[in-house]
């Protein structure tokens, strides 16, 4: 249940970033090299892929190589070391998000990309991820990555082959908020809890990790559940709270007497408890 509880996520983890905020023309893009090039990659606990790569000659980092993510993002730390964005540069309250960068140079194994488009992000599942596996990891590589190659996967070699393509990369980061908010029609959605809870929330923390509890009424399923005042709430029946709304969202999907599993850090520690809230207003 850990290992998949961390695979879902990462399926999922560069949309998060895509929502986020209207993004602007992915960058230009050198061609590929010529030739195939070969590049080793270590299979982890969890079966993903992880590469050592060099960013603008920087490194190594720690990459997971996701052939299902929509884009490449990388982490705030890594983006610095390597020069993809300055140490200055302003952070949302989303995630630390930083917005789009550009990797000038990306060397992994015997392969050399030039121009890569990244988001720039701390997400928690990577942090999650890399504390599981004992190692950090610096991002994750994914679809304006891999388009610009045919690539084989020898998992008993642990070797990838990526063999250049004429292939132009879609601006997906253009595309998708569009076809994601659908008709350009105005509309309203109020969002509310099925059933009571018995807290109250405060802000978001400044890593976006989660959405701190302000209050816990007594008497209430969110005290008979052990939550306490300031509590950082991070997941809420299986989906990311990064925000106030974020919290609203999962909350409106549970009914009363229904059991939901809430992911809580305390004193740096990760917490699960089951709460149920009940009919009321």
């Amino acid at each position: 249940m850990i290992l998949e509880s961390i695979r879902r996520p990462l399926a999922l983890l560069s949309v998060a970033a895509l929502v986020a905020g209207p993004p602007s023309a992915l960058p230009a893009q050198a061609p590929p090299p010529s030739k195939a090039a070969s590049v080793p990659f270590e299979l982890v606990a969890s079966n993903h892929i992880v590469v050592k790569a060099t960013i603008n000659g920087k490194g190594p980092f720690r990459l997971v190589f996701d052939l299902g993510a929509p884009v490449t993002l990388i982490g705030n730390k890594a983006a610095e070391e390597s020069g993809v964005v300055a140490k200055g540069a302003p952070k949302s309250f989303l995630m630390a998000m930083r917005g789009e960068g550009t990797i000038k140079d990306l060397e992994v194994g015997e392969l050399k990309a030039k121009d890569v488009p990244v988001i720039v992000l701390d997400h928690p599942t990577l942090k999650v991820l890399g504390g599981f596996l004992g190692r950090p990891l610096d991002g994750i590589i994914g679809f304006t990555f891999f388009a610009r190659y045919r690539t084989t996967i020898d998992y008993q070699a642990r070797i990838m082959t990526l063999e250049p393509v004429d292939f132009a990369v879609r601006d997906i980061l253009k595309d998708l908020p569009d076809r994601l908010a659908g008709p350009k029609v105005a509309k309203r959605r109020v969002l509310a809890p099925g059933g009571l809870w018995g807290l109250t929330l405060g802000d978001p923390v400044d890593d976006g990790a989660g959405v701190a509890i302000r209050t816990v009424r007594p008497g209430s399923p969110a005290e008979a559940a052990g939550l306490k005042p300031g509590d950082v709430l991070t997941t809420l029946d299986g989906r990311w709270t990064a925000s106030v709304s974020d919290v609203y969202a999962a909350a409106s999907g549970v009914e009363p007497g229904q059991l939901a599993e809430a992911v809580l850090l305390r004193d740096g520690k990760e917490l699960k408890v089951q709460v149920k809230p009940v009919e009321g207003i």
